[in-house]
């Protein structure tokens, strides 16, 4: 849809460097959100204090996660 109303052949075919870095971005932020989702998963499957290493790591994959999409979140 989005090629459709922009008439480009590609996404972002007109700003070739913020391609480039969103895909750097997503390189180092895909692992990050396989992580989160294991360990959301891994939280609801059990009780765990919020103070737990579990709770602390899925708190350091939101973190991670905010600050690699800075303004584009």
């Amino acid at each position: 849809m989005v090629l459709g109303l922009t008439g480009q052949p590609v996404l972002l075919a007109h700003s070739p460097e913020t391609l480039e870095f969103i895909r750097l971005r997503n390189t180092y932020l895909d692992p990050l959100h396989l992580l989160q989702a294991e360990l959301l998963a891994r939280s609801r499957g059990r009780e765990a204090a919020l103070d737990s290493p579990l709770e602390q790591a899925l708190l350091v994959t939101v973190a991670g996660i905010a600050a690699g999409l800075r303004n584009t979140g």
